[in-house]
């Protein structure tokens, strides 16, 4: 075995300056993310790139959305277990109610498809301006200045690490039927396919329960402590701030 120390992909970043270093190509982003991470952000604290990383997730999470509401054609059987699940939650169903819950499900495929589209980019941005913050307050060489690109980086590249998510995704909706299930359900990596909760937060939970998010979280951890600079309270912050969101969104199920 050679006793010769292993060349990075990305080279020695640290040894020249941002304007001397060639942007990535977005292969070498996306298998960066899955095999160094670590040497991806620190190349990427020198060059931030992050609208690749935002088109890939979009493009690939659109894909999942379309396949996964061309195979939904279930609607009445939707509305039903939406309505079993508020009813275990206690909630009386009057005519109004059954009606709301009938449109609901007639566009749940049309609901993901727009959220993909709009609402993703959107939490991208707020994202970034956030991580952005962090790192301003937590830097640990105080000599440097992260950028609102920095944080763009931090919020739109850890989640390439959901495109093999994405994929399998779309892969199962197409060979298969998707009856009732919601996209997180049908797709083996997540708590969700494998138990099934009456109670709608639970539910949601056991779905948020999934092998690439919680990759994704790891790989914010990275982002922030090597693009971002952040010293590690600051990396465990943003993480933590993820995290915070995830749960709010469970209990608000």
């Amino acid at each position: 075995m050679s006793d010769e120390p292993r060349q990075s992909l990305y080279g020695d970043a640290d040894a020249k300056s941002a304007e001397d270093i060639k942007p990535l190509g977005m292969m070498d982003i996306l298998s960066g993310v899955f095999s160094e991470p670590v040497e991806l952000f620190q190349r990427l604290s020198k060059k931030p790139q992050w609208v690749g990383a935002l088109v890939i997730v979009v493009v690939m999470a659109l894909l999942l959305a379309v396949a996964w509401a061309y195979k939904f054609d279930n609607v009445e059987e939707m509305a039903e277990v939406l309505q079993n699940q508020l009813e275990r939650a206690g909630v009386s169903i009057n005519a109004e109610m059954q009606r709301n819950l009938e449109v609901s499900a007639r566009y749940t495929g049309i609901g993901r498809i727009i959220n993909y589209l709009f609402i993703v980019p959107i939490q991208i941005f707020i994202g970034g301006l956030v991580w952005w913050g962090v790192g301003l307050m937590s830097r640990e060489d105080t000599n440097w200045w992260p950028t609102y690109m920095h944080g763009l980086t931090v919020a739109a590249v850890p989640k390439l690490v959901l495109v093999p998510y994405y994929f399998i995704g779309t892969l199962i909706a197409i060979l298969k039927g998707v009856g009732v299930h919601t996209c997180e359900q049908m797709i083996p990596s997540s708590l969700g396919f494998w138990i099934e909760a009456e109670n709608p937060k639970l539910s949601l939970l056991y779905d948020k329960i999934d092998i690439f998010l919680l990759a994704g979280y790891a790989l914010l951890f990275f982002a922030a402590r090597h693009t971002l600079r952040a010293k590690p309270w600051g990396a465990v912050l943003c993480v933590a701030l993820s995290l915070a969101v995830s749960v709010a969104h469970v209990l608000m199920a």
